[in-house]
């Protein structure tokens, strides 16, 4: 009997969410929650514009509960609306966003490109889109977009990780949406273990006793030659007559060692650049250099982007892209190419143009 009522409440849960999402179109409906009390059932809604939820005076609100208790066997029914600040961080608006345009016509690229930008700029922390279905031709394929981290399995998915999917119903047939969103990390991921190490010196020892075993690391320094383990315990022991020694280990010496050795290295540094001043045309030509080769940089990463997402799709659709450019680079065409799909008959395509 618990396995029926269990299965019933879930099956009420989804036809209440396929309700409210055909009554409460336009409004970014996003989900609900429904929460029982003795007396009442309190479902929260989320969604984009809870002006349009609530209606003029509230009646909008009056309607959804006398229907909810109708249809649904709600006792008492409440309604409380929640606004969804940004909706391109909100996993179930993207989904039904992406849905739309693509029922409209939009080419899955385009659409899937443009909300991880607008994911990014939402702020959150990494997001992964995936569009499958027949995108374009008979054949169906998967079109998958991501950026930052998202947590793919463990506890940390299921509570960090907010999952939407939604049907795009379109003429060549059904394209199902997924978005995983990581909303946030957990609580382990917050500190770094540079400042747990630093939170956890401070509380066990004081400053006082601090710089009095840093001296005492300082002494053992000079008198070790080098930084092998041996030469660090023979250094330890022979200063150990005349200080304390009990507490200093040999990565703490071999640190001090290392910090000693680099400050040594910049002094040195800052002598050679001082001895060898620049000429005023050496300057002007080191500060242009950068820049120049920076643009030169910033110009072919984004014609290798470019072309990489040509050749990604389809070969007829990489021909009509390639005949639209105005001086298109063949030989960059074809190394995107053979480094990403290989096709024969596209390579040889490419080899004749080259």
């Amino acid at each position: 009997m618990k396995e029926k009522q269990f299965i019933q409440k879930g099956a009420r849960k989804v036809r209440l969410d396929e309700f409210l999402e055909e009554e409460l179109e336009g409004a970014g409906y996003s989900h609900c929650d429904v929460v029982r009390t003795p007396t009442s059932t309190k479902v929260v809604i989320y969604a984009q514009r809870p002006g349009l939820v609530i209606g003029r005076g509230g009646s909008r609100i009056n309607e959804l509960s006398d229907d909810m208790e109708e249809e649904f066997d709600f006792e008492n029914p409440q309604i409380e609306v929640n606004e969804i600040e940004d909706g391109d961080a909100n996993a179930e608006v993207v989904a039904k966003s992406i849905a739309d345009w693509l029922e409209k016509g939009g080419h899955a690229k385009r659409v899937g490109y443009t909300y991880l930008r607008r994911m990014k700029e939402a702020g959150v922390i990494g997001a992964e889109l995936e569009i499958t279905g027949k995108l374009s031709g008979n054949r169906g394929r998967t079109e998958k977009f991501s950026f930052g981290y998202v947590k793919r399995c463990g506890n940390t998915s299921k509570k960090n990780v907010s999952k939407a999917y939604e049907l795009a119903r379109t003429k060549p047939g059904a394209i199902g949406v997924k978005v995983r969103i990581m909303e946030s990390l957990p609580e382990f991921q917050h500190r770094k273990i540079d400042d747990v190490q630093k939170e956890i010196f401070h509380k066990t020892i004081s400053d006082e006793d601090a710089a009095n075993r840093t001296s005492r690391i300082e002494e053992v320094v000079n008198e070790a030659e080098n930084m092998t383990s041996g030469e660090i315990e023979r250094a330890i022991e022979d200063r150990g007559e005349e200080i304390e020694t009990s507490d200093i280990e040999i990565d703490d010496v071999r640190d001090a060692f290392e910090a000693k050795e680099e400050e040594e290295d910049e002094e040195q540094e800052t002598e050679e650049v001082s001895e060898e001043p620049e000429t005023e045309d050496e300057s002007k030509a080191d500060e242009e250099a950068p820049e120049e080769d920076a643009e030169e940089a910033e110009e072919s990463e984004g014609d290798e982007a470019e072309y990489a997402e040509i050749v990604s799709g389809t070969i007829s659709d990489a021909k009509d892209a390639i005949e639209d450019m105005e001086d298109p680079d063949f030989e960059a065409l074809l190394e995107a190419e053979k480094a990403d799909k290989n096709r024969t008959t596209f390579v040889d395509w490419l080899e004749n143009k080259v």
